[in-house]
């Protein structure tokens, strides 16, 4: 009796939402093709229809509210797992895992001085005649300024200013070309820096360089063994 009442519900369609579902409700992630909304409308058929002489125990329905409602967060759970699987797997940062460890050289100027001296690299201005770093702390304020190479080759930092030795922490290095004329242009000098994390936020995948510095893996010109 209770199957045949279920089905002429399903087939006339006017089954009515049962319990004070709502529409977020209806909009929860199908099991088997049934969602949470159809499982309410279901079990409310079978609560209008049952033998009024041989009532269900109420007891059993909420059992299998209880485990409906277990298998839906299973089913969700599992989606969200899925995502970030994929994200790993499929472009994400499986790709990345060899380059931890490894140096990578970057552009935006942004480097950690430890105490020991860094390398960076300019971009380099054929028309320049003379070429100045220029050091910034992570206050933007200026700290250093000392001419150097106008070539791409690698330069060093041995974090020395105008007033000594500077604070370990985040610098950036940028870069001014000269000619007989003035001032031709100014960048922000290659970096380098050890990968020491790999991140995904939001499907995303970043790096984590010394000094807590991230920058995109695209970003990256060119990878090596860590000294």
């Amino acid at each position: 009796m209770e199957a045949q009442a279920i089905a002429s519900q399903q087939s006339s369609g006017s089954a009515t939402p049962a319990l004070g579902a709502s529409k977020d409700t209806a909009g929860a992630t199908n099991v088997n093709g049934v969602d949470f909304q159809n499982f309410l409308t279901l079990l409310t058929a079978q609560l209008r229809n049952q033998d009024p002489l041989s009532p269900a125990d109420s007891t059993e329905f909420v059992a299998q509210l209880a485990s409906f409602s277990s298998v839906e967060q299973l089913v969700r759970a599992n989606g969200q797992l899925e995502t970030i699987a994929s994200a790993i797997t499929g472009g994400g940062i499986d790709q990345f895992a060899d380059w931890i460890g490894r140096v990578a050289e970057a552009p935006g100027g942004s480097v950690y001085f430890s105490g020991e001296p860094v390398r960076y690299r300019l971009s380099g201005e054929p028309g320049a005649t003379r070429a100045e770093a220029i050091i910034f702390d992570q206050a933007g304020v200026e700290v250093a300024r000392f001419d150097v190479a106008t070539g791409r080759e690698v330069q060093i930092w041995d974090g020395q200013a105008s007033g000594g030795a500077v604070d370990n922490g985040v610098y950036k290095v940028t870069a001014a070309y000269y000619n007989d004329d003035g001032l031709i242009r100014t960048d922000s000098a290659n970096t380098f820096g050890v990968v020491n994390e790999i991140r995904l936020d939001g499907g995303a995948s970043s790096l984590r360089l010394d000094g807590d510095i991230e920058i995109d893996p695209s970003d990256v010109v060119a990878l090596s063994a860590a000294p």
